[in-house]
């Protein structure tokens, strides 16, 4: 063992001056003449970038507030398939976020569906264009009550004749809401704002251009906000020819054609009269007069022959009237 130690400290300092001289380079490895691939896949570096949308919608409520609102969402024209459904409390405002990227960022074909949950409101559509991605806030949308309308037609209570042109108002009290014609079907419809379905005194007024008393009956809308009505102007088929009318208001109908005898009512101007028996001074005659549910019964009396005209069934507005007489 001590040989072989001797034999390592005599060649090692020769083997150190070797390295020196010459370098590493003396110790070379194989040479290969192409580059030889491992096949590993490189490494790349991916940045994502990621956000959401955050949709606000303000409202505000005209009047009456709902309890509940279904809000629905619809993305790029998609109106069967909602991104997004809430049922929640009538909110002041409607707060969704979605998932970036789900909205038409071009065109107004993202939609939003308000649906009050109560028959009293009409739903709601807002259109809008979309962003990538952030906040978006809508122009505020007002929700109100849905309007209470009243479609139907005006004709005559004599042969059922449609009438043209006939006026039809909506009144609270004595204040006009809305105002209408029949058109030349005899046809009407008249819509007024919502607020006034629950209104104790609403009526309306039909035929106050015509010549005859105008037709007058109080709407109730607490079952429904849309009536359907016939309104019959005129004297009936009962009233039977020649027929007069009243030409001023407060028209005495007395008991009899004496001098002092009772007033059995205060007629207003229109009010018909079949007349049956004629005096010097006095007409005797029927009037109709209205019961509920659309019945009538004729009443006899005497009225001042000054205080009637002569029916004229081709003259049958005012206008007309006034320039013939």
């Amino acid at each position: 063992m001590l040989k072989i130690l001797n034999i390592i400290y005599r060649f090692l300092p020769s083997f150190l001056l070797l390295v020196l001289f010459y370098g590493c380079s003396s110790f070379k490895g194989p040479l290969y003449p192409e580059i030889i691939y491992n096949k590993r896949q490189p490494l790349i570096s991916v940045t994502y970038e990621y956000g959401e949308i955050e949709l606000i919608l303000p409202l505000w409520y005209d009047a009456a507030v709902p309890d509940n609102i279904l809000f629905k969402v619809y993305a790029q024209a998609d109106t069967l398939h909602p991104i997004l459904s809430i049922l929640q409390e009538s909110p002041k405002e409607f707060l969704a976020y979605l998932p970036q990227g789900v909205l038409d960022i071009q065109n107004k074909t993202n939609i939003i569906k308000i649906i009050p949950q109560d028959n009293n409101f009409d739903p709601v559509k807002v259109r809008f264009k979309g962003i990538r991605f952030g906040r978006l806030t809508l122009p505020r949308k007002t929700i109100k009550m849905g309007q209470l309308v009243v479609r139907g037609n005006t004709y005559l209570n004599k042969n059922d004749s449609l009438v043209s042109g006939a006026s039809v108002t909506l009144q609270s009290y004595d204040n006009i809401i809305n105002s209408t014609k029949s058109n030349q079907s005899g046809k009407f419809q008249i819509a007024i704002p919502g607020e006034y379905k629950y209104a104790e005194h609403l009526r309306i007024v039909a035929g106050e251009n015509l010549i005859f008393k105008p037709f007058i009956k109080k709407l109730d809308f607490s079952k429904s906000r849309k009536l359907e009505l016939k309104i019959g102007l005129g004297p009936s088929d009962k009233m039977k020819e020649p027929l007069y009318m009243t030409n001023k208001n407060n028209v005495h109908f007395r008991e009899s054609p004496e001098i002092g005898s009772e007033t059995l009512f205060l007629l207003k101007e229109g009010e018909v009269v079949s007349v049956d028996k004629v005096t010097p001074g006095e007409y005797f005659g029927f009037i109709e007069v209205s019961l509920d549910k659309s019945k009538n019964i004729q009443l006899e009396g005497w009225i001042n022959r000054s205080d009637l005209r002569l029916v004229n069934f081709n003259n049958i507005y005012k206008q007309q009237f006034e320039r013939n007489k």
